[in-house]
Parts: structure tokens; C-alpha cells; sequence
């Protein structure tokens, strides 16, 4: 299939569904409800759930509500008790009607309102290099194709790997700013004294040979992208409120202000009004930053833009084998918790495997499809590998032996911390930071379970 088959456009449209209240009528939680307006909403004993319930039966991350035409879409998130639909075990089905759910000692009841929700859905099928035909994609770029023009500032939240930098380069892209410079901000991955020095500048007046202007300077007339801005702390807060408000920057040391004109588009992996409530964030920060606040839909809650994603990185390798239909449909089931980085990083590994069939798919993706306990098998399969690595150039065939291993290794210390990042940085021996990045880089999510 040609690229340009990949992005035709779609027929504009809105997609229509009645809001609905999700209400806990029996258990330790009664009472409490959700109103569903389309947005995915999470049930379960976790605390980045929508619906957070106490009973103790009740999996962290139960079950999973998302609308849509037609009604609502409910998922069980791989639950040790279930979902009962009117007493019935489902894993997946459509909800339209008023229904009574119980999962362990918990009942609720599903109930669709008269009042319609409306969501304007982009003709398009990819906003930049980021590509989606779902819903929730073509809501998410009818957002953004209308905010990139605008000189506001945009905030998008969504787990790691889901592609927020690429929709950031596409907003300034499309901004009147496209000429100037896009500048990037790591700030989940420094220190406060670097945040500092890589935001505003390095103290000119020790004269230091790698004194040089922030990124605030570097951007001027373009766009500065601050990643993971939730990691900022509260005293670098607020001097970016300053910095924003005045559109004036004070250099450090005796280097005087500078005035500086820059779009800022700022992302983050963890929900900033939650942050706000809890005390970790500025709400007048948050106010500035959020003009545009817009939710990138992890791979999971969009499993209709799996075989489109395949596909793309296919056409971009070239030289790659093509997916089998019966790959693509045990792709489309999974679960994804490192999202687009993930499924990018797996098909790079099931094309320079492609001799080992579903041996290859089971362990690219991190599953233990093989039944028996056959030792014959395994050595086989060892040798297998083993043949595949030494086929590669020394570098390539090292860099993927060492990224399987830090991928378990990583996963083990988080087994054994409860999928707490800092204990597990403490049983390594490594910085939290540093395990932050790695986890990242190799698209583990802890916030799943």
C-alpha cells in the first residue's frame, strides 16, 4: 500500500452520542458517580482513575468506559474479578441502554442522558507526522488545526510514546512562527540548577567557555517546547509566569533582561488540574499555559489505528517484510502500555527476526506464548537468535541485546517495588532520573499495570 493511500481525506463530520452518568448504587462507595461526556474513564482502585473505587476487590485498573457513535464502549482492562453486564461476564461490548454493572462487591449503574454530546471531527487523518483514523484522533487533530494558527499557548497530556513532540513540531508548523525556530526542553531529565541555566541562560559573567543563552533567547521568534513541564519546581514556576506575563527574561548573574517573543507548547504525562489540586503546581501557571489543554489518546483506547500505524512504518522501510494479516490482528489486541513508541520499536525487531515466526511476536511483545516447557524448543529457539544477532553489524546486534536486557531488568526491579520508580531506582542502585529515562526510552509505562 502506497504512503499517499495511508492520508486521504476522510469525510468531514461530527460524531454524536448521548452523555451518560455512571453512579456506584451498592458497595463501600455509594453514591459516588462520573458524568461520561466521551471522554475514557477509568473505574478501579488506582488513584489515576476516574472513578476511584475502595473496594478491595476491585482491580487497580478495572474496567475501561470510552463514547462514541453508537453508545459506549466498555472494556475490562484484564481485571482479576470481571465486569458483569445484568449479571453476564463480558470483556468488551457496546453499552446504549440504561444497565446495571457489578464488578467484585460493587454495583453501578450505566444510565445515557437526553442530552447529546457533540464532538467536531477533522476531515483529516494525520495532523504532522502523526497519524490516527479513529475518532479520538480526529477529534484531537480538530483541536489542534484550530488552536496552531493562534499565538496561545497549548498543553497536551498523554503517557510517554504517544507522539506529543511530533504534534508540537506540527503546531508550529502550521503557526505563523514556521520560519522561525523550535527549540525542545527536556525538563523531565534535569536538575533544578540545569531547568534553570537551560531555560534562561548560564551566568555570563563567570565567563565560562560554554556560557551561552537559554532556550527562552534561542526561540525568540519561534516556538519553545517545554516536555514533562510538571516536573518544574515551584520556584522555576515561577519565573516562567514571569517570563510568560512580561514576555521579559532577567539573564542570570549580571547579564541584565532581555525581551523575548516565543510560543510556548508545553506537554506532560501526568494531569496537571489533578497536579494543581494537590498542591504541586501553580494554578495560575496552569491557567496561562493552558489555552488549549488537549488529551493525546494512549495506542490502547485507539486500536482502529493499529493496522494504519503498521502499515506507515512499513512503507517507510522499505526493504522491510510485510506484516501478515494474522500479526496484524495479534498486534491490534495488544495492549500497547509503551503506545506508538512501543509498536515502532516491535516491528524493528520482528524485521530483523523474521525467521522466528510467532516466537519473534510473542517475545517482541513481552508475552510467553509458548505452552510447553520443552527444553529442545528453547535451545532451538536460542540458537535461532543467537544465528539472527550475528547476522547483525557488532553495534546493531549489541544495542539490541542491551535494550532487551535493560527492558528486563528494569521490569523485574519494578515487580519487586510494586511499580513504585523510586524504590526501584533505590534497588538498582540508580538515580530516579536516570531510571525515568530509561523507562521512556524504552516505552514502559509504571502507570499501568
Amino acid at each position: 500500500m502506497a504512503l499517499d493511500q495511508l492520508t486521504e481525506v476522510l469525510q468531514a463530520d461530527v460524531a454524536r452520542f448521548p452523555r451518560a452518568r455512571l453512579t456506584v448504587t451498592r458497595g463501600p462507595d455509594k453514591g459516588l458517580e462520573v458524568v461520561l461526556e466521551g471522554q475514557p474513564v477509568v473505574v478501579g482502585s488506582d488513584e489515576s482513575c476516574q472513578l476511584k473505587l475502595t473496594d478491595s476487590s476491585v482491580s487497580r485498573r478495572h474496567f475501561e468506559l470510552t463514547g462514541g457513535p453508537g453508545g459506549y464502549r466498555l472494556r475490562d482492562l484484564r481485571s482479576t474479578n470481571g465486569v458483569r453486564v445484568e449479571g453476564v461476564q463480558v470483556m468488551e461490548g457496546k453499552l446504549s441502554d440504561k444497565v446495571r454493572l457489578t464488578v467484585g462487591r460493587t454495583e453501578l449503574r450505566f444510565e445515557p442522558e437526553r442530552h447529546e454530546i457533540q464532538w467536531p471531527l477533522s476531515p483529516h487523518e494525520r495532523f504532522g507526522e502523526v497519524l490516527g483514523r479513529s475518532l479520538v484522533m480526529r477529534r484531537l487533530f480538530a483541536v489542534l488545526e484550530r488552536a496552531a494558527p493562534t499565538e496561545s499557548p497549548v498543553i497536551l497530556e498523554g503517557d510517554p510514546g504517544t507522539g506529543k513532540e511530533l504534534l508540537a513540531q506540527a503546531i508550529h508548523a502550521r503557526s505563523a512562527r514556521r520560519e522561525g525556530p523550535f527549540v525542545v526542553v527536556d525538563l523531565g531529565a534535569s536538575s533544578e540548577p540545569l531547568m534553570d541555566s537551560d531555560l534562561f541562560g548560564h551566568d555570563v559573567s563567570s565567563a565560562r567557555p560554554n556560557a551561552r543563552p537559554g532556550a527562552f533567547e534561542e526561540a525568540e521568534g519561534g516556538t519553545l517546547y517545554l516536555d514533562e513541564v510538571a516536573e518544574l519546581p515551584n520556584g522555576l514556576q515561577a519565573k516562567l509566569l514571569r517570563a510568560l506575563e512580561t514576555k521579559e527574561i532577567k539573564r542570570p548573574g549580571v547579564g541584565g533582561t532581555a525581551k523575548v517573543d516565543v510560543r510556548v507548547v508545553a506537554s506532560t504525562h501526568e494531569d496537571l488540574e489533578a497536579e494543581v489540586k494537590a498542591g504541586r503546581f501553580r494554578e495560575d501557571l496552569f491557567f496561562k499555559l493552558s489555552v488549549f489543554r488537549v488529551r493525546v489518546p494512549p495506542l490502547r483506547e485507539r486500536p482502529d489505528d493499529v493496522p494504519q500505524l503498521v502499515r506507515h512504518f512499513e512503507a517507510k522501510n522499505k526493504g522491510g517484510q510485510a506484516v501478515s494479516d494474522e500479526t496484524l490482528q495479534m498486534l491490534t489486541r495488544h495492549d500497547w502500555p509503551g503506545n506508538v513508541r512501543e509498536l515502532r520499536n516491535v516491528l524493528e525487531r520482528l524485521d530483523a527476526f523474521p525467521d522466528l515466526g510467532g516466537s519473534a511476536i510473542a517475545r517482541a511483545l513481552g508475552k510467553n506464548l509458548d505452552a510447553t516447557n520443552d527444553e529442545t524448543s528453547g535451545a532451538k529457539l536460542r540458537q535461532e537468535v543467537s544465528n539472527q544477532l550475528l547476522s547483525l553489524p557488532y553495534h546493531e546486534a549489541k544495542e539490541r541485546v542491551l535494550e532487551s536486557f535493560e527492558k528486563t531488568y528494569l521490569l523485574e526491579h519494578l515487580k519487586a517495588a510494586n511499580g513504585v520508580v523510586t524504590r526501584a531506582a533505590q534497588r538498582a542502585g540508580l538515580p530516579r532520573q536516570s531510571v525515568h529515562r530509561m523507562l521512556r526510552r524504552l516505552g514502559i509505562n509504571t502507570s499501568d499495570e
